[in-house]
């Protein structure tokens, strides 16, 4: 009687242990399922939202403007810029739209911003290029900066090393001439001008530029072309559009 006894206790023990030990299994599993569940949730909205909402990065939104759909880049193709022949001192209104854009992407002034267009325009204009072009170099090379320089002694807005062009220097432009931005836009258009003639391409052209004419990529000419496009995409739509591509 009393060995059955305790046979009883411990098969009520065994059986009180499986129940807990199968409730709190239960427990873990949903808790397993409710974890993986949100975290692909998580993961599938984060995918939709801009990072710098996300984290504060303001510089994550400039990032996101690499990439253009194979629709911008067939409508930006299609548009010429407009440049008053008599009057290129004066910005049209699409090149009003592209200044907005550069001021805002590069967080410059846009008062600093429009001399440098207009700058553009008309050297442009003088040596044969497209402004848009000479402005994509600029922003590629030094962010817009005029007074940077690089470790290599390549100075100001399009980056380029004195001794190499001394030839092009305005006699009358001072001791430190590519630290003037409008003798530094003139320059450099010239270089380029002469590089892309040179080479038969803007793309080679472009590539000796940037000091990579053996780069098979072509990843120099690729950023200022792509850089291009995006300011043709900002001159059709205007700034708060072209920035949220």
């Amino acid at each position: 009687m009393i060995y059955a006894t305790r046979v009883a206790a411990a098969a009520r023990h065994v059986g009180t242990f499986v129940l807990h030990f199968a409730h709190g299994s239960l427990l873990v599993a949903g808790l397993v399922v409710t974890v993986v569940f949100g975290m692909r949730v998580f993961d599938q909205g984060l995918s939709g939202l801009p990072l710098n909402n996300l984290f504060g990065h303001a510089e994550a939104s400039v990032a996101a403007e690499d990439s253009l759909s194979p629709a911008d880049l067939v409508a930006v193709e299609q548009d010429p810029v407009v440049v008053d022949p008599e009057h290129p001192d004066r910005l049209s209104p699409e090149m009003e739209r592209v200044t907005e854009y550069l001021a805002r992407r590069y967080k410059v002034a846009r008062a600093a911003v429009e001399p440098l267009i207009v700058s553009a325009q008309k050297v442009g204009q003088s040596v044969g290029l497209d402004p848009l072009l000479i402005v994509a170099v600029m922003g590629i090379e030094s962010s817009f900066n005029p007074f940077a320089e690089s470790p290599f002694g390549a100075q100001g807005l399009m980056q380029i090393v004195p001794r190499f062009h001394q030839d092009k220097f305005d006699e009358k432009a001072g001791d430190a001439p590519l630290l003037d931005p409008t003798e530094n836009i003139r320059v450099g258009a010239q270089v380029l001008k002469e590089y892309i003639r040179r080479n038969g391409s803007l793309t080679a052209g472009l590539q000796q530029y940037g000091g990579a004419a053996d780069d098979p990529a072509e990843g120099y000419a690729n950023k200022v072309i792509a850089e291009k496009q995006r300011l043709q995409l900002a001159m059709r739509q205007g700034a708060k559009l072209a920035l949220a591509k």
